[in-house]
């Protein structure tokens, strides 16, 4: 043996995933910034990232599809990048987190 010490590093997927197990008040604020991105970009994927996250964090995609009452398939296939939820199963998700969608009027220039 030469004595080095092996560096283990960490995906950001873990990274991000051990942030919301460790620090659950970071998911609202992190939420709503993802939505905010959205309503510019018009970009699904990273919301549906977090979502990803806060699920793998939360008990894995099995627990939510109990929390739920979806198929643990389909929230798979919502949850891809390629994923198109539709709005029922989307307050479903977040609901079983502990939050729900609302509605804000838009800053006045």
């Amino acid at each position: 043996m030469s004595g080095k010490k092996k560096i283990e590093y960490q995906t950001l997927e873990d990274f991000v995933t051990e942030q919301f197990e460790e620090n659950p008040e970071l998911a609202p604020v992190f939420l709503q910034t993802v939505l905010e991105d959205y309503d510019h970009e018009l970009d699904a994927k990273a919301l549906l990232l977090a979502l990803r996250h806060m699920a793998k964090a939360n008990g894995g995609m099995t627990a939510l599809a109990r929390k739920t009452n979806l198929n643990r398939g389909k929230l798979y296939k919502t949850l891809s990048p390629e994923g198109n939820p539709r709005l029922k199963n989307l307050q479903t998700i977040l609901k079983a987190f502990g939050y729900t969608l609302t509605i804000k009027p838009l800053k006045q220039a």
